[in-house]
């Protein structure tokens, strides 16, 4: 099961059912977006498109601790650190992932066999689990 997200271009979650025999992070779930399909979270690209026209805004993460993404500086040297913003909204989902789990929302997919669960960014920013670690640590 991977569920792919965006939160620069467009703001949104979509969960997708991977039926082949392997599971892979290959970005195939990509072809399968489908805007009826996805849930919405314009207020996601809102907040965004603030930081473009100057705006600092403030994310509240899943432990209730709060972090600024500054306005946007074009003059500003490009970071090689992941985003902030992205890296928050991966770690809100893996934390909703990970409590449906241990609420057993997933035990009735283990009849069809090993259900791995992937969350990855539209654009590659974030995902987990480690690539590595795929088949491994990220089974329902």
């Amino acid at each position: 099961m991977e569920i792919g997200f965006s939160c620069d271009q467009s703001g949104w979650i979509f969960i997708h059912g991977d039926e082949r025999p392997e599971h892979e992070r290959d970005g195939q779930w990509t072809t399968k977006i489908d805007e009826d399909g996805c849930i919405d979270f314009q207020h996601w690209i809102e907040a965004i498109e603030s930081s473009f026209e100057g705006d600092a805004f403030t994310v509240v993460k899943i432990d209730g601790t709060k972090f600024i993404v500054p306005a946007f500086d074009e003059d500003a040297e490009e970071q090689s650190d992941d985003d902030p913003f992205v890296v928050a909204i991966g770690e809100m989902i893996l934390d909703v992932l990970m409590n449906a789990k241990s609420d057993g929302v997933f035990e009735p997919l283990k009849t069809f066999g090993a259900v791995q669960l992937d969350i990855e960014d539209f654009n590659g920013g974030w995902g987990w689990p480690e690539y590595d670690d795929l088949g491994k640590t990220n089974l329902a």
